[in-house]
């Protein structure tokens, strides 16, 4: 019986910490937002959001241009979200004041 009560419990909790759209990332991608494939280009051809140009994760600082006004909003994802959030950081250490990080390909709105 407690086996079975713990087991609800974590399947709850699991289902409570699923990530839900987020309404203002949804908006971005579905507005005037770049949109930021910062996976590999293999990943890219695989699969990407419609908008989304890729720039991968260890090119951004190198490609800074590419993401144009410092103030316009940019969308960034990866697989997971951890390379969208590294990309995210290195772009607002370079001034970039409306960066968004969507998390992972699947998790896209």
């Amino acid at each position: 019986m407690k086996k079975a009560i713990l087991f609800a419990a974590v399947l709850f909790t699991a289902a409570a910490c699923a990530k839900k759209p987020d309404a203002a990332a949804k908006q971005l991608l579905d507005g005037g937002a770049l949109v930021v494939d910062v996976r590999t280009p293999g990943e890219y051809a695989a699969g990407h959001h419609p908008r989304a140009v890729n720039i991968p994760v260890d090119q951004v600082e190198n490609r800074l241009a590419e993401f144009g006004d410092k103030t316009k909003p940019v969308v960034v994802y990866c697989q997971s979200g951890t390379r969208s959030s590294r990309a995210k950081s290195a772009l607002e250490a370079n001034g970039f004041t409306s960066v968004t990080n969507a998390g992972g390909f699947r998790d896209l709105p």
